[in-house]
């Protein structure tokens, strides 16, 4: 409960490529979620996402639906928070321009939109509950793709609190874990059971992200990873970019760059609200065969050859087909619950199905909204998934006392003057082993110490480190990359628990043992110091 018994209210918030999703809940009341469907500028439309673009005028920012020139405005900042992707979208890479010019960060863009959600939200709130409101306690569930790197996930963390999200009511869940959370909940309760086996399926905008849970316990849901999260960049977003180098390639390269640009988006709009959507796949039936869809580019001369009349350019089933299968062949190998918007797909659907014989594939209802009221879910009931699987072996990079039965005699030992011992650097002591079971009550110690003047300043600096291979290394190599910095403030122990040593000459020095306590969650990593048993509070991470 909140202050003074008020009860709190869980905001989830879907940051999206294309769109974005906000839904709340009041603790105690799960009955009562509600998805935002109004929307400023969309007058008296309803929708459960507003699109994730927005523009500067005047020094003001205008977002979502009061866009009325979308070719001129942001698109995508979202995917620009991964600085190494493995794929870029084409209007990710065209935000960067305009954003240089204004000199503003991706992290400053993306909170700038992410505070106009905030703010429309506490609006809605505010009518909802009127002064009540200032009495109750607001906490954020965000959502990310699990397949983004920490740092990623950290530069969402500063974009949140950027658009007014305090870091201490912020939460960070995977797309793929909230989706499966409200997915499995209004799943009929007959079709799952404990000890069955789901892949939650986040086809979204940008990114398609797969974990596959084993049912725990149905009521109370408990879940757990069975295997490593995967994903990849194929997502709603790219079939409207293959869609764009299909009307390139039919109508010419030359034609289409010199069409004006409310022309070629009229042609995007139409194929996203009214072909993407409803394309089923190719047909059986010999009476739908020849399906046919047309496509508005006004003001672009008759070319009969290639089906371009009065304005219109037909495609057949094929040349739709030639555009969806690539990407839904993309995501039958990543690999069913299948959520997000193009989770909604019918034509992904059916392929799924087919591909997966003898595996029952599921669409929730709600599937384009089924992240965020799954980030509800999360905030309001708390963490349900006993353990997960480590994407990676994490560990730090440290000294250690040179052994040569160990160590051999490839690594050159150094002289410490202070310990008077040989030391090797560059060794790696690793924590977690990627597929390792982690779980969020479960948290790992690591141990380290540290040999120091008595006069030094007690500020340590400590790399964490991560590792995709398969095996970890002992030694630091070109498979070991720097995830962050942990930063540890000693000086706040009294100096007089600290063991002070001597060395030969004299020389006395604090032998520091101390411990970084991280907790894995859905989405991040947190560390508390804690010295001989007792927490000095969280430690700074530099990414």
């Amino acid at each position: 409960m909140g202050p003074e018994g008020m009860p709190r209210i869980v905001i989830g918030i879907d940051f999206g490529t294309t769109f974005s999703g906000v839904a709340w809940g009041l603790e105690n009341g799960l009955d009562d979620l509600e998805v935002i469907q109004t929307w400023p500028g969309g007058g008296n439309n309803t929708s459960q996402k507003v699109p994730t673009v927005f523009h500067y005028r005047n020094g003001k920012i205008r977002w979502g639906y009061q866009v009325d020139e979308p070719w001129k405005s942001i698109n995508g900042v979202k995917l620009l928070l991964d600085e190494n992707p493995t794929y870029r979208y084409s209007p990710s890479k065209d935000a960067e321009t305009p954003l240089k010019a204004m000199k503003k960060s991706v992290i400053t863009a993306s909170g700038e939109y992410v505070g106009m959600l905030v703010a429309h939200v506490k609006n809605i709130l505010k009518n909802r509950f009127g002064s009540a409101l200032q009495a109750m306690n607001l906490e954020f569930v965000m959502t990310v793709p699990a397949v983004w790197s920490d740092k990623a996930k950290d530069a969402t963390i500063q974009a949140a609190c950027l658009g007014n999200i305090p870091k201490n009511n912020l939460f960070l869940v995977s797309e793929p874990e909230a989706a499966a959370v409200y997915a499995i909940r209004t799943i009929q309760p007959n079709t799952i059971a404990e000890g069955d086996c789901v892949i939650a399926c986040d086809a979204g905008g940008g990114t398609v992200d797969l974990i596959t849970y084993r049912i725990n316990q149905t009521e109370p849901l408990r879940l757990g990873e069975i295997t490593e999260g995967t994903g990849a960049i194929c997502g709603s977003v790219i079939l409207d970019q293959r869609f764009e180098e299909f009307l390139s390639s039919r109508i010419g390269e030359e034609t289409y760059k010199r069409l004006p640009h409310t022309a070629r988006s009229f042609a995007l709009k139409h194929w996203q609200d009214y072909i993407k959507p409803n394309y089923q796949g190719t047909l059986d039936s010999e009476d739908f065969a020849d399906v046919g869809y047309c496509v508005p580019i006004p003001g672009i001369p008759d070319i009969p050859n290639i089906n371009l009349e009065g304005g219109f350019l037909h495609m057949d089933s094929n040349d739709v087909e030639g555009i969806f299968h690539p990407i839904i062949q993309k995501i039958e190998d990543l690999a069913i619950v299948l959520v997000g918007g193009l989770g909604a797909s019918e034509c992904l659907f059916k392929r799924l199905q087919e591909a997966s014989t003898g595996v029952q594939v599921m669409q929730p209802q709600n599937a384009w909204s089924a992240v965020v009221r799954g980030a509800v879910y999360r905030g309001l009931d708390g963490n349900q998934v006993d353990n997960r699987k480590a994407r990676c072996h994490y560990g730090v990079s440290c000294v250690k006392i040179y052994n040569e039965k160990i160590h051999g005699s490839e690594q050159k030992p150094v002289w410490c003057e202070l310990e008077e011992a040989w030391k090797v650097y560059d060794q790696m002591n690793w924590y977690i082993n990627k597929g390792d079971s982690i779980a969020e009550d479960q948290p790992i110690k690591l141990e380290f110490y540290r040999a120091v003047p008595t006069h030094s300043r007690l500020l340590f600096t400590d790399k964490l480190q991560f590792c995709l291979a398969e095996r970890a290394p002992k030694t630091v190599n070109t498979t070991v990359s720097k995830l962050c910095e942990l930063e540890a403030d000693l000086s706040e122990i009294p100096k007089d628990l600290f063991e002070i040593h001597h060395n030969s000459k004299g020389k006395a020095y604090y032998r520091i043992d101390y411990q970084l306590v991280l907790t894995p969650t859905s989405a991040s990593l947190l560390f508390d110091l804690e010295f001989n048993g007792i927490s000095y509070g969280t430690v700074r991470s530099r990414y």
